[in-house]
């Protein structure tokens, strides 16, 4: 949750993954009744994002850190250290050379996760990317830390960990992230990229 001292300058959205309802196809649905998950839809996972906004009385850094540890990161990587405690953002050099248009809030994709049996077809990607474009209006950049947030990887499992974080970080590339810097990524909105990964997604689905 957002403390409440930070609530003007980060604000947090809570995105449900669903897939829609078909009467037709259910076989759980008759004329006379529907199913249980005839309204609701079938839940396939949920993904968090924070908005931090640029103009604000608050220093962004220390709202971060308030936050999360991994909200903290992405924005130190993103942000000049020595304005740290200053109001509003403040970006380094290295982001301002790879973001077309660094002014406006930053929006961090902080949490992804779908449901074990559906993982592996895609639908991450796609619903990233819708909830991308309909969140980072006035935002020059999103960023995101690409690593598992599953528990299950034994103490010392470092192989495993990269392993997955690879393929995790290779489904945010087919959305239009790109490594920027100690493992954090950026996804430029103003850029052609993210449109384009978004629809060949959509195709992929036959939207």
């Amino acid at each position: 949750m957002v403390p409440i001292e930070f609530d003007d300058t980060l604000e947090e959205w809570f995105v449900d993954i669903v897939r829609l309802h078909d009467d037709e196809e259910c076989p759980d649905c008759t004329p006379e009744r529907d199913c249980a998950t005839a309204r609701t839809g079938v839940r396939l996972g949920h993904m968090t994002f924070a908005r931090i906004r640029d103009f604000t009385r608050d220093p962004a850094w220390e709202a971060a850190d308030a936050h999360s540890g991994d909200l903290e990161k992405i924005l130190a990587m993103c942000t000049d250290p020595e304005y740290a405690m200053t109001p509003g953002l403040h970006w380094s050099e290295a982001f301002e050379k790879t973001i077309e248009m660094p002014a406006g809030d930053l929006l961090i994709m902080d949490r992804v996760r779908l449901e074990p049996e559906w993982r592996g077809f895609g639908l991450g990607a796609l619903a990233a990317a819708e909830a991308i474009r309909r969140l980072s209006d006035g935002c020059c950049a999103v960023a995101c830390e690409p690593a598992p947030t599953d528990r299950d990887f034994a103490d010392g499992d470092d192989a495993a960990f990269d392993h997955a974080r690879g393929k995790i970080a290779a489904v945010w590339e087919s959305v239009g992230f790109r490594p920027f810097k100690n493992g954090i990524y950026l996804l430029d909105p103003t850029l052609r990229t993210m449109g384009d990964a978004r629809t060949r997604w959509q195709q992929h689905f036959g939207r």
